[in-house]
């Protein structure tokens, strides 16, 4: 219960930069939290909790919009096209959602050197003006 309080928000906050559609993105969090909280033995005993929860919610919004209407893709899908998912995460947590590295960290369940990695790492893929523009809420 106490996992799935501090990670609510943040996770719905993720969510909703995915996808645009309110409805979805909540039922997405309480969907994953449900799964989370029904395995949560394994998730616990596992070497990376957050990881593991991490890739419980990224795999429903994965399929959640496979599944929908192309409108609700939210505005940031170019990031998710033009990267690997470790790094389009990192990039929506730090840059849209202005998490910072260790926050960020925390929440994918990696550690601090590697959320700087994969920034560094999409940053040399996107569009400088990509990168930018999330950085700087445009």
């Amino acid at each position: 219960m106490a996992f799935c309080q501090l990670h609510r928000h943040r996770y719905l906050d993720y969510v909703s930069a995915r996808v645009s559609d309110p409805q979805l993105s909540s039922t997405v969090v309480d969907t994953a939290l449900s799964t989370i909280c029904s395995i949560w033995p394994a998730v616990i005993s596992s070497s990376r909790p957050e990881a593991t929860a991490w890739e419980i919610l990224r795999a429903l919004v994965s399929a959640s919009l496979r599944g929908a209407a192309t409108c609700a893709v939210a505005e940031h899908g170019e990031v998710y096209e033009s990267l690997p998912l470790a790094e389009a995460d990192v990039v929506i947590l730090r840059c849209k959602l202005d998490l910072d590295t260790g926050q960020t960290a925390d929440l994918l369940g990696v550690e601090p050197p590697a959320v700087t990695s994969r920034l560094r790492m999409a940053q040399r893929v996107l569009p400088e003006h990509t990168v930018e523009n999330l950085c700087s809420g445009a």
